[in-house]
C-alpha cells in the first residue's frame, strides 16, 4: 500500500504503519496495535528462547481481530486500486 503512495519509503516496518495512519488508511488504534504485534514478532524471531508462551496464547486468543481489521483495510484498498 505504501509503495503506491506518494510518500518517502519507510526506514522501518513500524514506520509503515505510521505512514498508513497519517494517510488515513489506518486508525491510530489499529496502527498502534500492529506496531505492537510487529515488536512481538521481532522478539519471537530474534529471541525465540525468551518467548513468554502465556503472551503468545493471549495474542492468539484475544488479538486476532487486529489482523482481521488490517486484512479488511488492505482488501478494500486493493479492490479500489
Amino acid at each position: 500500500m505504501v509503495a503506491g503512495m506518494d510518500v518517502p519509503p519507510p526506514d522501518t516496518m513500524g514506520q509503515t504503519f505510521d505512514i498508513l495512519e497519517q494517510a488515513g488508511v489506518l486508525s491510530a488504534a489499529l496502527a498502534s496495535s500492529l506496531k505492537k504485534a510487529l515488536g512481538f514478532r521481532n522478539l519471537a524471531v530474534h529471541h525465540y528462547a525468551a518467548i513468554n508462551w502465556h503472551i503468545v496464547f493471549s495474542i492468539v486468543h484475544e488479538h486476532l481481530a487486529d489482523f482481521s481489521s488490517f486484512a479488511k483495510v488492505a482488501m478494500t484498498r486493493l479492490d479500489g486500486a
